[in-house]
């Protein structure tokens, strides 16, 4: 009996030891590190207490990043659920050659950011882009615009980029979504005369709101620590007005070499998405308890 209680624990020590050394250990230094002054030629580190904390909080600075961070989240995310709700919608349509269109719909997704960020650069250049020049052939501007050098538009350009990377996951499981709910709701909603979006309204989107609700929080999540498309497009500028939480702790780190304030800045955005998740979930959960 004893050892039939035991087997199971036994069989669960070896991912449970990998868990621990591939996220514990490497949240515990972060946080350690957060309360200490590293020094890189040395590899010591010397107890500040809060010190990087007031530092952080004292510094206006980290105000304006961290508005531009939820700015940028949330105009990314509005981008990502709504255009992909919009293909899927149509995807899972009667349409021809559905196939091959969901294949095309995946590549933006399946390059490499880096790849993509490369592509972007190429088409938003001010010079020599190709958005410029169909602009410009179509009368639509008189010169050509810098949308990566003026802080409006590169602010805009990125987040749009980075919708673009992200629609073709996000209607593909939605997608999966609407073909979980059975045809023969829409068929009676037909004989009981009712319009392609009232059946919308009142079947489809409750039928997904479960999926929904689960991938808006990892899109927020994700669209949150957004680094590569931002990093390879405008480094965080121009006049830092895309330097997000996430550039931020890159720059401390790797550019100022101030791994303590990097690390605080870290624990603080781990803070703000755990807190985010556990509204989500205790949403979810009275959402739950209500039917």
């Amino acid at each position: 009996m004893k050892q039939r209680m035991i087997a199971p624990y036994l069989l669960l020590l070896p991912a449970t030891l990998l868990l621990l050394v591939l996220y514990a250990y490497p949240i515990a230094i972060t946080i350690i590190q957060s309360f200490s002054k590293v020094n890189l030629l040395t590899g010591q580190s010397e107890n500040v207490g809060l010190s990087n904390y007031r530092q952080a909080f004292s510094d206006p600075g980290f105000y304006n990043t961290l508005w531009i961070t939820l700015k940028y989240t949330g105009i990314t995310v509005v981008l990502k659920m709504f255009l992909g709700l919009l293909y899927a919608a149509i995807l899972s349509g009667d349409l021809y050659f559905k196939k091959g269109l969901r294949l095309i719909m995946l590549i933006p997704w399946a390059i490499p950011q880096v790849a993509v960020g490369t592509l972007w650069i190429w088409i938003l250049n001010g010079q020599y882009g190709y958005l410029n020049y169909f602009l410009s052939q179509f009368n639509l501007i008189d010169s050509p615009i810098a949308f990566l050098s003026e802080p409006k538009t590169a602010f805009f350009c990125v987040s749009f980029v980075d919708a673009w990377v992200g629609i073709p996951l996000i209607a593909l499981t939605l997608m999966s979504g609407f073909e979980s709910i059975p045809r023969s709701l829409y068929e009676a909603a037909a004989l009981d005369g009712a319009n392609r979006l009232e059946r919308f309204r009142d079947i489809t989107l409750p039928g997904i709101k479960n999926v929904f609700m689960s991938l808006l929080t990892l899109v927020s999540i994700w669209t949150f620590n957004s680094f590569n498309i931002i990093y390879i497009l405008t480094q965080g500028g121009p006049m830092r007005a895309t330097e997000t939480l996430m550039i931020r702790i890159y720059r401390e780190a790797f550019s100022n070499f101030n791994i303590g304030l990097s690390a605080t800045l870290t624990v603080i955005a781990v803070t703000i998405l755990t807190i985010l998740t556990l509204f989500y979930m205790k949403g979810g959960q009275n959402d739950y308890d209500a039917e």
